[in-house]
């Protein structure tokens, strides 16, 4: 008879094949713990972490508890309070449901619970070990469980090996908190990270928490949600256009208390502040969508992040016309920008509290200039050559050449010969510049982009001084808990490229005391936040360093933008400094920053001859 190829796994083995789809990382650990917590009727929460979750989390709750017939069954695959039937299935209301998420735990960590029912004169203890199984005792502990999991992936070195640093485990798991403390405000959450509280509220009204957590200027700058139909239930609140974010962080959408991602629904949302917003931003919105669970089905995705909706067209035009009459009940409208011309600004104006005129600063090296400097605005050779002190002294500080005017600055392999290059600006997005055998076209923000990428690494690496300006008062900055350990992860940096900060004493807090030169006055904190988020993106997509993503990060967010007017000194200014980089010829993404046309080329295609 032949061997059978086809055999059963050993249940070891199968237990950690599904702790992969289950159990990524110190997270998934946490997310199924909570949502235990939660479906057994808990009111209070507390998580504590140390290293990331790697070492240990400890999850505990003052919910209904567990007996000892519960107790030794809750290890086991499938083992699941929450469905009996198909039927059950179809109408899940409660987050966890498969029965897959404590045997996934177990078989990749050591595990102990300790529970209590209220009725119940003593409690039960059980320790688990991968391969060793379990053991149960009697044991004195408060009503509700504890779950404590160590040494997490202890068993499968390889999926520990994958793992990112302990600052950025603690910020997914920060943000998986922030997501449940927002959809559940009506309990309490604890959140420690080892000796240091991340944060702690109490039961309060939704609006109380999110001022709670991200600070009383975004409370002030949200509007209410309340709409109901047949099919649903919309509440929570949208943040005004002034509150719009560079990145998707800060959104959250809620499907009967379960953290959800839904294309269709975000783009309604975004569809009701069409014309309100820029395309590069984007919405802050917390809302809670309460549905028959009948017509939902959560079990399409591992983590029951995505689900599917029995009449998902209906359900967007109810998204659409809750976020419509929400801004037409507060008189929402759209804001427009009106842009100053270059002939009557051609440099930015700002004005200090304490000073007797207004400050103008160069938008492209952020120093002032005296206010009594007369600069011209027409596009002719003649202007070209002059040049403010500040720009000077800036280009001569750099460590690569000291440099007197850019018509002395060769343009890449280019040569723009002995007079200034003729340089004019295109739509405020392009920098067209003369070059002898042709016209190079630069794309102005890359083009910062890589200026200030090249400059923040090099004042990270070798500790580059004078790269702060002091502000006269401290600017104040609540952060989120996700923000809250991306500022931790990354405060020795942030002081290198310029930021100085101080964190106030068991809070969340930062204050702002100095930016890097290059960052606009009044948008110290705004600057700040926009980093921070800007670096938790490019973590997830940009395969380098901490420090090049954070190199990356603010020169994206702290570069001009494409639609920004510049003057012909400041156009100079930018390709002065651009050509003394060292790749002038990409951003950090990698995007082109310059395109030369050849007179050769541009003479075939007019047909010319000579």
């Amino acid at each position: 008879m032949d061997e059978a190829r086809i055999h059963i796994l050993p249940e070891h083995v199968a237990n950690q094949i599904a702790a992969g789809e289950v159990v990524q990382r110190p997270e998934s650990v946490v997310k199924e713990l909570v949502e235990n917590a939660l479906d057994a009727g808990a009111h209070s929460v507390a998580v504590f972490v140390r290293e990331g979750g790697k070492a240990i989390i400890h999850v505990l709750d003052d919910g209904c508890g567990m007996g000892r017939a519960d107790l030794e069954l809750a290890l086991q695959r499938h083992a699941t309070s929450k469905i009996r039937t198909l039927e059950d299935l179809h109408a899940i209301q409660t987050l966890g449901f498969r029965g897959e998420a404590l045997a996934a735990i177990a078989s990749v960590a050591d595990v102990e619970i300790l529970t209590r029912r209220a009725s119940d004169s003593h409690g039960w203890r059980l320790v688990s070990r991968p391969l060793k199984g379990q053991t149960i005792e009697p044991a004195e502990c408060p009503a509700g469980t504890q779950v404590i999991v160590r040494n997490l992936f202890f068993t499968v070195p390889a999926r520990k090996k994958f793992l990112r640093s302990d600052t950025t485990e603690l910020r997914y798991i920060s943000e998986t908190m922030l997501r449940y403390s927002l959809s559940y405000p009506t309990h309490a959450w604890k959140f420690h990270d080892g000796g240091d509280v991340v944060f702690d509220v109490p039961p309060q009204p939704l609006l109380e928490r999110i001022e709670h957590l991200f600070g009383e200027d975004v409370a002030a700058s949200l509007i209410p949600v309340d709409y109901e139909s047949e099919l649903v239930r919309i509440e929570g609140y949208l943040g005004l256009p002034s509150l719009a974010r560079t990145t998707k962080a800060s959104q959250y959408l809620f499907l009967n208390h379960r953290p959800i991602v839904n294309r269709a629904l975000t783009h309604a949302i975004y569809q009701g502040y069409e014309h309100m917003l820029e395309k590069s931003e984007h919405p802050f919105f917390i809302l809670s969508m309460w549905i028959d669970p009948k017509r939902v089905d959560v079990n399409v995705h591992p983590q029951k992040l995505e689900v599917k909706f029995d009449d998902e067209r209906a359900l967007y035009h109810a998204m659409l016309e809750a976020v419509l009459g929400s801004m037409r009940q507060h008189n929402l409208i759209p804001q427009f920008r009106v842009q100053e011309s270059i002939a009557t600004a051609p440099f930015a104006v700002v004005q200090e509290p304490s000073a007797k005129q207004p400050l103008v600063v160069n938008r492209i090296t952020g120093e002032i200039v005296q206010p009594d400097t007369q600069f011209p605005t027409a596009l002719s050779s003649s202007s070209s050559s002059i040049r403010p002190q500040a720009f000077t002294s800036r280009l001569q500080s750099r460590a690569s050449a000291t440099v007197t005017a850019p018509a002395q600055l060769p343009l890449s392999q280019h040569s723009v010969g002995a007079e200034a290059p003729r340089i004019w600006q295109m739509h405020n997005k392009y920098i067209l510049v003369q070059t002898d055998d042709g016209i190079m076209i630069i794309d102005q923000h890359v083009a910062h982009e890589r200026i200030l990428y090249e400059s923040a690494l090099d004042a990270m690496e070798k500790a580059a001084e004078n790269r702060t300006q002091q502000l006269m008062f401290p600017v104040p900055l609540r952060l989120s808990a996700r923000e809250l350990s991306i500022y931790r992860e990354l405060e020795n940096d942030l002081h290198r490229l310029g930021y100085e900060c101080r964190l106030l004493e068991e809070s969340s807090v930062v204050e702002i005391t100095g930016v890097p030169v290059e960052i606009r006055l009044g948008k110290e904190a705004e600057s700040l936040r926009e980093v921070l988020e800007q670096y938790a993106e490019y973590q997830t997509i940009r395969p380098s360093t901490a420090r090049d993503n954070l190199a990356a990060s603010f020169a994206c967010r702290a570069a001009i933008k494409a639609g920004d007017p510049l003057t012909v000194q400041e156009m100079q200014q930018l390709v002065a400094e651009l050509f003394q980089c060292r790749t002038p010829e990409v951003c950090p993404h990698g995007r082109p920053v310059m395109i030369h046309f050849p007179l050769q080329e541009l003479d075939r295609r007019f047909g010319r001859t000579s």
